[in-house]
């Protein structure tokens, strides 16, 4: 068994949304932040969100994911190595944390506590976050709607798919996670023939191949409704906004949860 973030920096490059923020998304990110002149903590290294704000420090627990995905250290920003369940930063340190798909990377609805307890912990007073998420329907997909999607031409990459199947196999209780194998055992089962769904679809072989960095990992995600997602983040925060993050593949299961006001515990 493997944690398949050792290698998922090597098909980093190969991903696109809604895997990955547009430039769209990240203004809208900097827009409802204003981080222009905010101490940032990243919650991950995305590319994409490490040049925003006045100075920025990324936390992730995988060392291959910061070599691998990381631009560099200079003098207002730093990559370190950590668990964000129990961050290696101070109290009331930041003006913003921001992060993307942080709540699915972890398991349980009690992980997901943790996350916002420190997130809460971490916040300036007054100070708000922003996390974009990942939010299966209130009406679990059925795997063969799946397939008959992607046979009509109705999915727009491999990307989109690969988490319409996840939602599709996230479990109902509390927690809604999914193990990724499962993802992968599953699109085999849809899809045996990938050369055939390359050729229907038009989906290059490389990006249809990502979901093998799934093979042998013990890595679980967890997709919760987007009204799950707001009611756990409402015990630790006055203010809770869902906002749009932009218009791409699947971009309305991928809200920006805004959040701030931490509530004193």
């Amino acid at each position: 068994m493997t944690n398949h973030w050792d290698n998922y920096h090597r098909h980093w490059k190969l991903l696109d949304a809604p895997l990955r923020p547009t430039p769209e998304t990240v203004d809208i990110f900097d827009r409802e932040l204003d981080l222009k002149d905010a101490d940032v903590l990243l919650l991950g290294v995305t590319p994409e969100l490490a040049v925003l704000g006045r100075s920025m420090v990324a936390i992730d627990q995988s060392a291959s994911m910061i070599s691998g995905v990381w631009a560099g250290d200079n003098a207002s920003r730093k990559a370190m190595a950590g668990n964000w369940l129990d961050l290696p930063v101070e109290r009331a340190s930041f003006d913003a944390v921001i992060g993307d798909g942080c709540l699915s990377a972890v398991d349980s609805k009690a992980a997901r506590g943790l996350l916002f307890a420190e997130i809460a912990r971490v916040l300036k007073p007054g100070r708000r976050a922003a996390i974009r998420v990942f939010a299966r329907p209130e009406t679990a997909d059925d795997l063969r709607g799946v397939h008959a999607l992607v046979l009509a031409g109705g999915v727009e990459n491999f990307h989109a798919l690969k988490w319409r199947i996840a939602m599709a196999c996230t479990t109902h209780d509390c927690d809604n996670t999914v193990d990724v194998q499962a993802i992968r055992t599953a699109f085999d089962r849809l899809f045996p023939d990938r050369e055939a769904l390359a050729a229907q679809t038009g989906w290059s072989m490389a990006s249809i191949n990502t979901i093998d960095v799934y093979a042998g990992s013990e890595t679980r995600y967890s997709f919760a409704t987007l009204a799950m997602l707001v009611d756990e983040a409402s015990g630790w925060f006055y203010e809770v906004r869902v906002v749009p993050s932009g218009s791409y593949p699947l971009a309305e299961r991928c809200p920006l949860l805004v959040f701030g006001s931490a509530k004193l515990r």
